[in-house]
Formats: structure tokens, sequence, C-alpha cells
């Protein structure tokens, strides 16, 4: 067997073998006395029938299953002795096959990329620092504080005001005819809130418990429901009920309420500004490592695997696939598919992928690694900031078998720390409210489709899981892979003669 290993594109191997005509034969034969005993031939009971009968009647097959175990074992063959170590199945191509002559091909194999990062110092970043205040705490309080609202009926009045809730009955009709949706009995309202039609709840405005009113509306010319849009209607309006929001008042009680953690108010409100300022320092890190990971893979460029790529983008493409579900939206209906969202992917992926590998070897040069004081460090952080032991959140990662990836997450975070100390870091110091403003170019960008760039949102944390290595892929790309044996895609037929 004749072997030549040539440097391909995206982090590839290609294989070109040349095997001689008799492993084929050899490899035919063996097919032939497999199939011998299974065979049932009319004349001869079943394993019976002459061997040159059988050649013949099954040759098709005997030659096709000859050929796939003669290249199969060949690529197994060729990897081991070049010490190819591949990360995917074998894809093969240009076979032929003729009679009595060699048989020729060629194998692909994705491989670790080979990477030579050198530049990585002395380059200029900003780094936001966000400054939380009083204002943003109490902000924060006030949401909490409306998501546990109450609704209580009203004792003191009658007549239905803008932030009620008005329980109803209503019955749509067009030309006097009731149409179909346009019907509820003892609905729940909040008037104000833009629930419903333009004009629907500034008609209920004002009216009283019992009270029955005929409201006169128009549905905008862009109504989901064609039948219905830009046509008037009106609506027979009954109030049965009305009732006030009623805030829970801030004390303690509130505080052990919201956070079982939390023994007073004070307690709670220091809890919601850690939060808060950890939730400001993970996106301004996010943004800052990403910029300097960014710039060394475009200072640093190399190749990597499409099946790399290729899973990270069906990873991506399955979890916005998700978010349009989870929003009661069909994509399907609107053109969008898997694959097609896959491809909308493949850039964004392969960035991150790049960005990943980074990680990992800037970790291998640099010496990084992660003790378990690090890790410890890292829990009694989170610890702090959840307002509970460090204890309760082992056990907590534990039970969803996520402390071992906290160990990536403890490495992405020395790599950055790393790079912060090699490079010039210029502080922009904001408030909450600038920074948010900052960054909704990069939403806006986001939800009409652009590709943001790719940024290690989780460091180098949950490698394997998340990518062909992902976000971080740390453990696959350490370890190459074993060779493995890599079946041959099934070369579909061998060109004869070609």
């Amino acid at each position: 067997m004749k072997v030549q290993v040539n440097d391909a594109e995206h982090s590839q191997k290609e294989l070109a073998f040349e095997l001689p005509y008799e492993v084929f034969e050899k490899a035919a034969d063996r097919e032939l006395d497999k199939i011998l005993p299974e065979v049932k031939i009319p004349g001869f009971r079943p394993g019976k029938a002459p061997k040159d009968i059988v050649k013949k009647q099954y040759a098709h097959k005997i030659k096709a299953n000859a050929v796939e175990r003669v290249i199969n074992d060949a690529i197994q063959e060729g990897l081991t002795v070049n010490g190819v170590r591949p990360l995917s199945q074998a894809n093969v191509k240009d076979v032929v096959f003729e009679e009595n002559k060699p048989i020729t091909f060629k194998a692909l194999v994705d491989v670790f990329p080979t990477m030579k990062i050198e530049k990585y110092k002395d380059f200029d970043f900003e780094r936001k620092i966000v400054e939380i205040t009083g204002k943003d705490v109490d902000g924060a309080l006030e949401a909490i504080r409306e998501r546990q609202m109450t609704y209580e009926p009203v004792k003191d009045r009658d007549t239905v005001k803008n932030g009620d809730v008005a329980v109803i009955d209503f019955v749509g009709k067009m030309d006097g005819t009731p149409f179909q949706g346009g019907s509820a009995e003892k609905f729940s309202l909040n008037i104000g809130s833009g629930q419903f039609i333009p004009g629907f709840e500034d008609g209920v405005v004002g009216m009283k418990t019992g009270e029955t009113r005929d409201i006169e509306v128009t549905f905008p010319a862009d109504y989901g429901q064609a039948d219905l849009a830009g046509k008037p209607a009106v609506f027979t309006v009954t109030v049965h009920e009305i009732k006030e929001k009623v805030a829970p008042k801030l004390d303690d009680e509130f505080a052990k309420d919201v956070n079982p953690n939390c023994e007073t108010l004070d307690q709670l409100k220091e809890t919601i500004k850690k939060g808060l300022k950890a939730e400001a320092d993970g996106s301004t890190k996010f943004e800052t490592f990403g910029a300097m990971l960014g710039k060394i893979v475009d200072e640093n460029p190399f190749d990597v695997p499409y099946s790399f790529v290729k899973e990270q983008a069906e990873r991506l493409a399955y979890n916005s696939m998700t978010q349009f579900y989870q929003m009661g939206l069909d994509p399907e209906k609107v053109g969008i598919n898997f694959e097609m969202m896959v491809q909308r992917h493949i850039g964004q992926a392969a960035q991150q992928v790049k960005q990943a590998l980074v990680i990992n070897e800037l970790a291998r040069i640099e010496n990084i690694t992660v003790e378990d004081a690090d890790v410890d460090k890292f829990l009694a952080y989170h610890a702090d900031i959840q307002n509970r032991s460090v204890e309760d959140l082992k056990k907590d990662l534990e039970a969803n078998q996520q402390l071992e990836g906290i160990k990536n997450d403890v490495l992405g975070d020395k790599v950055f720390e790393y790079l912060l100390s090699v490079n010039k870091i210029k502080e922009n110091k904001m408030t909450k409210e600038e920074f948010e403003k900052s960054k909704l170019p990069d939403q806006r960008k986001e939800a009409e489709g652009g590709e943001k760039a790719a940024k290690p949102k989780k460091t180098a944390a949950k490698a394997k899981k998340e990518t062909a290595s992902g976000d971080a892929p740390a453990e696959k790309p350490k370890k190459e892979a074993k060779p493995k044996a890599p079946r041959a895609k099934k070369a579909a037929e061998p060109e004869e003669g070609k």
C-alpha cells in the first residue's frame, strides 16, 4: 500500500492511497466466505451452493462490500502509520477501481489545527467600568415590587380608571353580526396595557360596575386576521368588577419573601447591588474579552476543522429556533428552517471556535492552570453575590452536574486577567444607564440578524458540551482525539475504469 499525506484547507489532511489489486481479491474471497452459509439458491440446500455460482450471482454485493472494507482498513492503517489523529469521519472521494489494476482513492479528515499564537501582548483595549448607584438599586427593587403586585377589589369607588383591572364581558360585532374570537366572559383586562386594539381600553375607562356600553373601534390595517383588518366593529361591554393594584410594603418581610437568605430590607438592597454590579461586570468583561480574543485571532490566523464549526453552528441554530418557539412563533411558516439557520450561524460559530481555541492555547503557552484554591475563590465570589453559603452553592452545582464545568469558567477568567496584565487597558467609567445605551447598536444589529462578534460569554467553560469545542473547546482539542477507525462514508460505487 502506498499513502501520500498532504495538508488541505480548513485544518484537514488529505491521504492519497494506492492499493494492490490483490488486496481487493483477498477481501472479496472473505466476503464470499461470509455469505456462503446464508445464501439460498434454488436447487441447493441453504449454504451448500457451489462457490462459483454464489460468486457469480452475488458479484455486485461481494464487490461493494469488499471495496468498502479495503478502503476502511487502508484508511485506518494510513492514519496510524502516518500519525494522523482524525477529529472526524473520513470523507472518501475519487475512487478508481479497474480490474487487475491498483485501486486509488483519496480520504479527507479533520485534524486538530496547527496554531502559532505569538502576538497577544501590547494591544490597546477599552474596558467599561459600570458604577451602580442607589437609584439603580431602587429601580431594581421597584421592578421586583411591581412583579409582586396583587389586584384587590376596589372598595371606595365604582368607576374604571387607567391602571385598574376591569373584569368584563364583551361581544364584538360587525354589521350587527358577532364574529369569531370577538367574545369573552369574565375577562380580566388591564386598562392602559395596550392589550386590546386601540380605542377599546379607552372606551372602558369611566364605566361603572354593572354598566353595559357599546364601544366603537376600527381594527388596525395591519391586524393579523385579514378578514378583520381595517374594518369597523362594535363591542358591547359589561363591567362586573373593578380591581386595583396593591403594592407590597417595602419592609423586612418583603425582603424575606423575595430572598429567603435576606433577613432585612437593607440586606436585600445590598444583595441587589452586588447582583447588579456582577451583571454589569460580566457584560463588560464579555465585551472586553471578546475584543481581545478577536484581535488575537486576527493577528494570528489559523484554520479550524469544519466539523467543529458545523457542530457549533448547529448548536447556535438550535438555540435560535428554540427562541422562536418560546415566543410562540413558528419559523417554518416564514420560510426559516433549521439548515438555513445553521448556515446563518457558520461565521459566528467559526469565530467562537477560534476564540475558544485561543483561550486554551494561551493557557498552555503561559502555563495558566486551575488550582482548587482558584475554584474556591470563584465559588466564594458567587456565593457572596447570592448572599448564601459556599456549601449551599456547591450542593446546587453538584446536583445539576455543573461543578466540573466551573474549572473551565475559572480557566477563562484567569486567561482574561492575564491578558489584562499584558495589554494596554483604558478604563471608561460610566453609569448603568449609559452602559445600557452603549449596548443598543449591538442589540439592534443582532435583532436584525447581523452577526455580533462572537465572544466567550461562558469563557472557557462547557467546552465539550457547547461546541465540537464550542465557546471553549478545552477538553476535546487538548486530547486531540484518539486515532479512530473511521468508517469511510460509503463511497457510492467505485467508478469503473475512471
